[in-house]
């Protein structure tokens, strides 16, 4: 009975495949460190990510610290993402919660989404597994 208890939980988990960094230096167009300063909820609503839920889409703009990989010439970039509308379902995707003027800083692996945008390397189902990363404070 309790084995097929565990085994009834592991039913409804969802598979992440982690990307390694060397897939997401190959596969993104710009890789930046930056600090959040600007976080706008945008009029637009997502259900293709995951069917049956809505979620809200995001433009998030960084302060750019440090560029590793690609070319701009501004100092921000602005980050288009996803978050839950008001419930997190179970196994839900792994999203960002990003906060304005706080000091922590990102390590973003992004490709162009749009002509003054960018979205994560690893996709809008799971930003936060591997393509938006907050680095450790010093």
């Amino acid at each position: 009975m309790l084995l097929l208890f565990i085994l009834s939980l592991t039913v409804f988990a969802r598979i992440i495949v982690p990307w390694t960094e060397d897939e997401m230096r190959n596969a993104s167009d710009l890789i930046v460190v930056g600090t959040v300063v600007k976080v706008a909820v945008l009029n637009e609503t997502n259900t293709s990510i995951w069917p049956s839920y809505k979620f809200l889409g995001v433009e998030t703009t960084f302060a750019i610290s440090k560029i590793l990989k690609g070319n701009t010439m501004n100092q921000t970039v602005i980050l288009h993402h996803y978050r839950f509308d008001n419930f997190e379902p179970p196994n839900a995707p792994c999203f960002v919660n990003l906060e304005p003027n706080s000091t922590n800083q990102y390590l973003l692996y992004l490709v162009k989404d749009g002509t003054n945008r960018f979205a994560p390397v690893s996709g809008q189902l799971d930003p936060a597994a591997d393509a938006i990363r907050k680095l450790p404070e010093k």
